[in-house]
């Protein structure tokens, strides 16, 4: 990849909202505020019907709250008391929707000199698909592209434009496991790059603790956790040794060995900890490594915390 990428500049994003919503268990209050520094990636997780993405549409511009203070560093996005309330294209943001929400009618360098505007330069939009690999499908419609081409031209035409806060809806949630991982790296390599303030809806354990530098737990619209990462898993801070994300593959034995896939690779593991016993194949896991074995901390497949019986695992 290139190294000429010039950073996004923004500020502090700050967010106030109330506003009411429909859930699946009846109206309810969307009540935040946050404060999010710039260039930091936060996840917003949370039970489906909580919040998360339209708390991302009112930050966007796309969804009109009845309460709202939002501020980029000094710049009003949306004030209603001031009535302030800054169009989706005067904001400086890119998002990324779950379904990609590409232009079938243009061609991939098509959809990225979309976004460009009247700022591009020529071969700009070849420079920013070169970052993903896209360069030699440049002249291609969207549909013949794979799920995982269709994610990153997604990222980098959001991108294009430089904006000082990115949005992503769940954005690999639809990629096989050995992708989505792929594109987890990407990701973080376009977020260290670009220096975009990021905001992440998923509900994927470990992808939320590889990219995230801050969790944000939404719960009836209202914010239930926010901190650390390993702190929203129920994972204590290792004392010493290696920290790695895993997936609990089975196979057990007398001994405590079992396979565990690491880094897309079967590894056969001894695991220690009163609570092994209750793992099930496909739990993401936390592994602790120490000289004595690997200590696990469970973490649920939809990215929400432990129960008191899966926290025991750490001990």
């Amino acid at each position: 990849m290139r190294n000429d990428v010039t950073k996004a500049h923004g500020g502090t994003l700050r967010v106030a909202v109330r506003m009411r919503l429909d859930g699946p268990a009846g109206p309810f209050d969307l009540d935040v505020d946050l404060s999010i520094a710039a260039g930091s990636l936060v996840a917003i997780v949370g039970p489906s019907g909580a919040g998360k993405t339209t708390l991302l549409r009112v930050v966007a511009g796309l969804a009109r709250p009845q309460h709202a203070q939002i501020h980029l560093g000094s710049t009003p996005w949306c004030d209603t008391e001031s009535r302030v309330e800054l169009p989706t294209r005067r904001r400086s943001i890119g998002f990324v929707f779950q379904d990609f929400a590409l232009f079938p009618n243009m061609t991939v360098r098509g959809n990225v000199d979309y976004a460009l505007g009247a700022r591009g330069g020529a071969g700009d939009a070849d420079r920013l698909l070169d970052l993903v690999g896209l360069s030699g499908l440049a002249g291609m419609p969207p549909t013949r592209l794979s799920g995982g081409q269709k994610q990153r031209l997604a990222l980098i035409r959001a991108l294009a434009r430089r904006p000082a806060v990115l949005m992503l809806d769940e954005p690999l949630s639809a990629l096989d496991p050995a992708m989505r991982r792929k594109l987890q790296d990407d990701l973080r390599e376009l977020h260290a790059r670009f220096g975009a303030t990021t905001l992440l809806v998923s509900h994927d354990a470990a992808e939320i603790l590889r990219l995230a530098d801050r969790v944000i737990r939404l719960d009836h619209g209202k914010v239930a956790f926010d901190g650390a990462p390993a702190a929203a898993f129920g994972a204590a801070e290792p004392e010493d040794g290696l920290t790695m994300i895993g997936e609990y593959l089975g196979g057990r034995d007398a001994h405590g060995t079992c396979m565990v896939r690491i880094d897309g690779r079967a590894r056969r593991l001894r695991l220690s900890g009163d609570g092994v016993t209750s793992l099930q194949p496909g739990d993401t896991v936390m592994l602790y490594a120490d000289r004595a074995a690997i200590r696990p901390a469970a973490i649920r497949s939809d990215g929400t915390p432990p129960d008191a019986k899966r926290a025991s695992l750490r001990g």
